[in-house]
Order: C-alpha cells, then structure tokens, then sequence
C-alpha cells in the first residue's frame, strides 16, 4: 500500500474515532439525564465492551486473559482505572456540560507525567512542567466556569477531573507493574470483565440495577451502543498506530475534546464562554508541551 493511502486511511481512523469518542459524552449525558443509575450504567457498558473486546482478543490470540497469573492486575485496572472513575464519569455528566466533559478526559496525559514525576519515573523539565502547569489551570478554570460565581467551585466539575486522574493511575500501574502484558484486547477485555464484577454486587445491593431487557427504549440502545463505542476505539486506537504509529494517534485528543464540544453544541445547545475557551487552550497548550519529549524520541527513532 502506498505511503499517501496508508495516511489517508489513519487520518479517516482518526477523524472517526474522535467523532465517536467526543460524541460518547453526549450519548452519556442523554442516558444520565434519563435517570439511568450511574452504577448500572457503568455495569452495562463494562460487560458489552468486554464481551467484544474478550471475542476479538480471543480471534487474534486464540486464547483467553490469564487471570490466574494476572488477576491482581486486573482487578486493579478494573476497580481503580475503569469502574470508580466510569461511575464518577456517569454521576459528572449528568450535572455538566458534555462538551467540558470531552475537555477534562483529555487531561489524562498530563496527569500521567504527574504521576510518572512524582515517582521519580521521569525527569523534571522545564518545558513539560509548563506544560502541566497549563493543564491544572486549563481545568480549574473549567471548573470555574460552570458557576455563577467566579470565587467558587462547581463540585461536579470536581468529580470529573478525578476521572482522568484515574485512568492515568491505571497506565502508569500498567507501565511500572506489569512486566509481560497481555495483548492489549485482551487487557482491555479483561479489566472491562472485572469492571463488571465489580459493580454487579454493588449495583444489587443498592438496587440499583437498571435492567436493559425491561421495555427496551432509545435509552437502553443508547447504553449498548456506549459499549459498542468503547471496544470500537480500543480497536482503532490499535489500527492507527499499526498505520500511522503514536505520534500521529496522539492527535485524537485535541480531535475528542473539539468534536465532543460540537456534539454539546448540536444536541444540548450548550453555549460556550470565554472562560470555556481560555481554559480549552490552556489544556491544548499543556497535552502539546507535555507531548512534546515523548514524540521527539518515537520520531527519532522511527
């Protein structure tokens, strides 16, 4: 295949997967505002996207996850990387605007290099420092642009960022634990299984368990079409880098964060605010200085 049609091909994977990606938080803020428990919401999309996710590893391996060799992992990835912050996601979205939702999400990698940081695991540099520094002020101004008030803090705001904080305490515990991973279909299924498990108990015994097959209506598609999405972007995620390798995948952030604001936009009517704005850049500003290191050495050595 040429070269001109191999980039044509992952810039389409790329435009693709941040529409889907940035309209999921519209789709969840639709079934949120449907009184879709957050804990059976997050339960649902966790089993569908693992079911999917488990099949496709499986076609490609022929095997399954070992979780007698790896279920400690697994069960950290499921409970701390997708159950808390997925039900946190579901409670946040449900009292934010979508596309401010779309904006935090992309904080992960900053929050990653926080970590990484404060483990000694990477190196202080001034540039990616400014980079963090610019991601912190991006988000408390988000923050602070869901309120009338200037001086205070919209608490949902709050419990959103947590979410990114999270999924970057997964991949750092997957970077610096797991010494022989499995295929990453298989991780991902694997830990969306556990997520599962996780949260069944807890949904029954807090009845509240909302049950998809009980007069099935958009909301109950809604929530299987979320799992869809998510084992549909592990599978692209994987594709453009084979295509186009992680430096170029990088890009799908700014693309998530600007489609999902378009998504608030068409479907909530959702207005944006100079604050909104100043605080989208400053994020976009900190993924790219961040960013910036990482990308010089993949490029270097390709």
């Amino acid at each position: 295949m040429k070269v001109a049609s191999i980039f044509s091909l992952a810039l389409y994977l790329l435009l693709l997967l941040g529409t889907i990606r940035g309209g999921a938080t519209s789709l969840a803020k639709f079934v949120a505002i449907n009184d879709v428990p957050a804990i059976s919401y997050a339960m649902w999309q966790a089993l569908i996207a693992a079911l999917i996710l488990l099949a496709a590893g499986f076609l490609k391996t022929r095997r399954f996850p070992s979780f007698r060799q790896a279920g400690i992992h697994y069960l950290f990835c499921g409970t701390v990387g997708a159950s808390v912050p997925n039900v946190l996601f579901f409670i946040a979205i449900e009292n934010i605007n979508a596309g401010a939702m779309a904006v935090i999400l992309t904080l992960g990698p900053i929050f990653t290099y926080a970590l990484l940081l404060g483990l000694s695991r990477e190196t202080i540099e001034p540039r990616r420092l400014i980079g963090l520094a610019f991601g912190f002020l991006g988000g408390i101004l988000i923050a602070l642009s869901g309120q009338e008030s200037i001086t205070s803090l919209n608490s949902f705001y709050l419990v959103a960022l947590l979410c990114p904080v999270l999924y970057a305490s997964m991949s750092v515990y997957v970077s610096c634990r797991i010494s022989s991973p499995e295929h990453p279909l298989l991780m991902a299924g694997a830990t969306q299984l556990v997520s599962f498990a996780v949260l069944l108990p807890i949904s029954l015994a807090t009845q509240q368990v909302h049950l998809l097959w009980v007069t099935p209506d958009l909301t109950d598609g809604l929530i299987v079409l979320h799992g869809i999405i998510g084992a549909t972007a592990y599978a692209l995620l994987f594709k453009i880098i084979d295509l186009a390798g992680p430096v170029f995948y990088s890009f799908s952030s700014y693309i998530i964060a600007i489609t999902g604001v378009i998504w608030g936009m068409l479907l909530f009517s959702e207005q944006l605010t100079l604050a909104f704005i100043v605080a989208t850049l400053a994020i976009f500003s900190g993924l790219y200085l961040v960013n910036t290191r990482r990308q010089s050495v993949e490029s270097a050595n390709d």
